[in-house]
């Protein structure tokens, strides 16, 4: 939640329909208490021009953490949130991803915030993140932050968001190497893989 009715982190029940306050940031909905949402509806204002998107949630293959993939297609409803059991009976690829975000939900630390190079420079970070805030909020894990370490175009994206994010992530630490491998950058704009200068 952003904005003077409420602290940062808040969580604000609503019974009935949702009557949403200024600056709302998402919407998580869940069928049980302290469990995942099964949708996170993101405010068309704190991810001004975001595409449609829907995730998958689960644990980070190393199990270093939780995982949220995210998919551009019309396959499901923007903001659904599904387990990746689900994924196959979908048709999507997991090629096919938009972007992904992982973290840890015993320290609320962003490990890893990767968009796809063809969808980058569209809000998809700012709005994944949102989504990922969904989650945490619903099931009560550790309030999501950062630890320093960034990628150029990382620090480059935290430095255009509100001060309430930036206040989550402390001075850079650490310049960590792009996470786009060179094989996958060929025809892709300059400005979708370096910040602006």
């Amino acid at each position: 939640m952003a904005g003077t009715s409420f602290p940062d982190g808040t969580v604000v029940e609503l019974p009935g329909p949702a009557v949403r306050p200024a600056g709302w940031q998402f919407e998580a909905h869940a069928t049980t208490p302290g469990r995942p949402p099964s949708r996170v509806v993101v405010s068309a204002d704190a991810a001004a021009g975001a595409p449609h998107l829907w995730v998958v949630l689960m644990q980070a293959a190393d199990g270093s953490g939780t995982d949220l993939v995210a998919f551009s297609t019309p396959t499901r409803p923007d903001g659904t949130v599904v387990g990746p059991g689900e994924v196959p009976a979908l048709g999507v690829r997991w090629g096919e991803q938009s972007g992904a975000v992982r973290w840890s939900p015993s320290t609320g630390v962003v490990s890893q915030v990767y968009v796809a190079p063809a969808h980058r420079r569209r809000r998809v970070a700012t709005k994944l993140l949102l989504m990922a805030g969904g989650v945490q909020g619903l099931t009560g894990t550790a309030r999501l932050r950062g630890d320093g370490r960034l990628t150029d175009l990382g620090d480059a994206w935290l430095s255009r968001q509100p001060d309430w994010w930036r206040q989550r992530v402390p001075t850079r630490t650490e310049h960590l190497p792009p996470m786009t491998p060179p094989s996958d950058t060929a025809g892709v704009p300059l400005r979708n893989l370096e910040p602006d200068a």
